[in-house]
């Protein structure tokens, strides 16, 4: 799998449905996405990006086209949540932690998981 490309909140969307189920038709992704209430083009559009930014492939088959991913979703997490990182926090995890801890209302079984990732980094 190539590594993602940035994608948008709206393609992140369509990114998850195939993840949990990949090889979806179009009309399957539209019945999927129905709450975002996007019409049938919008989400052909989305696919489409995804598709040519190598995010998709597509696969002919006797029902139509077939979508699946074409990158992996745990490394296209981490890209983002880095992407967000530097974009935000300068680079900086500790920003980014320190303001989670301040603005969150960590349990304390909370609080000592996010403590043991931390001593666990390299």
């Amino acid at each position: 799998m190539e590594s993602i490309k940035s994608i948008s909140d709206s393609e992140w969307k369509v990114m998850e449905i195939l993840w949990a189920a990949p090889g979806m038709l179009i009309g399957e992704i539209r019945d999927a996405l129905k709450s975002s209430g996007w019409s049938y083009s919008t989400i052909k559009t989305l696919v489409l990006r995804l598709t040519q930014k190598g995010c998709l492939r597509a696969e002919d088959t006797a029902k139509g086209k077939r979508y699946f991913p074409a990158v992996d979703e745990e490394t296209s997490k981490r890209k983002e949540t880095m992407s967000l990182i530097d974009r935000i926090y300068s680079g900086s995890v500790r920003m980014m932690f320190s303001n989670l801890v301040k603005d969150s209302k960590l349990t304390e079984s909370e609080a000592s998981e996010l403590l043991s990732l931390i001593d666990k980094m390299d």
